[in-house]
């Protein structure tokens, strides 16, 4: 079954491959130019050593007909004008030597010259066939990459049709999911982004791995030690250690995929503070494509066009309150959004109600509001479980 991942990767080759066509077709319409350039030079230099060439040629019967008129007055019976004639047979013929090696020389820089220009006409030809191969290849790739992206569409939404209640086809619209044009997305529709069930999360699991390779190889080594470890305190060692390394990242996985339709998002932006002090934001979505609302407050609202800060945290509720401290510090690198917010996992509603209300005060005076959206770390931690236990995209009930 084609999943949206793969459909996506599709997308991406078929873009590459267009690119990679554009790109070969201006690279070619500039080396043509600089071809015609060579050859339009080889034959102009050519044309000018033949002018040359013709010109000493006719210097040279010049000089032969002089020559020989010289010569024939030499049985002249006038002694006058035999000695002039033989005075000026000497100079002709001196000039008739010079010219004919410079005949010889206009021939070999003729010769040279049309070695050069038949040089530049066949590099231009070798080049241009080469190349008119090379794009009919790429044309062909593209053409290929667009038919088989449109046979994979009709094949997703063929299964979302006749399966309107599987994880695949919930998670394929969630994915697609696009703000309404002009329309805010409020914080009830942040929440519906954000708090994934189960089995989409085991979607999301999937379709992180078949969308980057470096994650799909961190989940198949844990798997790998998973499955090498031969008693259960160390299956249970490496699980831990997973959920400790990977569910932080995963979780910050989410809220990016979440909030793509929304804007330009990237991640790790660097924020350096007047004592040389910095902080890295988690993610960052700018050019927004519509308003969106993260909750009440100040600092709560970016217009479109504008930027959202945020902050990823997933843990459970001891670790989301010991982190109170840095996660006022991280705020300082949200001062440039037009709205912030600390993303974190719905396990912050597990604290007493002063000490979640302690939590969440702190963090908002600091300038960036704590929303508990996400799911549990535990669920988060499950379908990293799965994958690294099962299989990616697999459960125990399908293993």
């Amino acid at each position: 079954m084609e999943t949206i991942a793969s459909i996506e990767n599709l997308e991406d080759l078929a873009g590459a491959v267009g690119n990679c066509y554009q790109a070969t077709s201006d690279s070619v319409s500039e080396t043509s130019a600089s071809l015609d350039q060579l050859v339009e030079g080889a034959n102009a230099s050519l044309t000018e050593a033949m002018q040359a060439l013709e010109d000493a040629q006719q210097e040279v019967e010049r000089l032969e007909s002089q020559v020989a008129s010289l010569e024939s007055r030499l049985d002249s019976d006038d002694k006058e004008d035999r000695e002039q004639a033989e005075s000026e047979l000497a100079a002709a013929e001196a000039e008739l030597q010079e010219a004919t090696d410079r005949l010889a020389k206009c021939e070999a820089r003729r010769e040279k010259f049309a070695g050069i220009s038949r040089n530049a006409e066949m590099l231009r030809e070798h080049f241009l066939e080469q190349e008119r191969t090379a794009l009919s290849r790429l044309a062909d790739l593209k053409q290929e990459c667009v038919a088989r992206l449109h046979r994979a569409c009709e094949a997703l939404e063929r299964y979302a049709a006749e399966h309107p209640q599987s994880s695949a086809a919930a998670f394929a619209n969630w994915i697609r999911w696009a703000p309404a044009r002009g329309e805010l997305v409020s914080p009830t529709a942040l929440a519906e982004r954000l708090r994934l069930s189960p089995p989409q999360l085991r979607e999301m699991v999937s379709y992180e791995a078949e969308r980057d390779p470096r994650f799909r190889s961190k989940i198949e080594d844990y798997g790998r030690r998973w499955s090498s470890a031969t008693t259960l305190s160390e299956k249970t060692s490496v699980i831990r250690q997973a959920c400790r390394n990977a569910s932080g990242e995963f979780a910050e996985r989410i809220v990016a995929a979440a909030f793509r339709p929304l804007g330009d998002v990237s991640t790790q932006g660097r924020t350096v503070f007047e004592d040389g002090r910095y902080t890295k934001t988690d993610l960052t979505v700018r050019n927004l494509r519509a308003p969106v609302l993260l909750g009440r407050g100040d600092h709560a609202f970016a217009p479109k066009g504008g930027t959202l800060a945020l902050e990823v945290k997933a843990g459970q509720a001891g670790y989301l309150r010991q982190q109170a401290e840095h996660l006022a510090f991280q705020a300082g690198g949200h001062r440039d959004a037009n709205a912030s917010a600390t993303i974190c996992t719905a396990d912050i509603h597990d604290l007493p109600e002063d000490g979640e209300c302690a939590l969440r005060e702190r963090v908002r005076a600091a300038g960036s509001p704590m929303i508990g959206m996400l799911p549990r770390k535990s669920d988060i931690d499950h379908a990293l479980f799965e994958a690294i236990a099962y299989g990616i995209g697999k459960g125990k009930e399908i293993a």
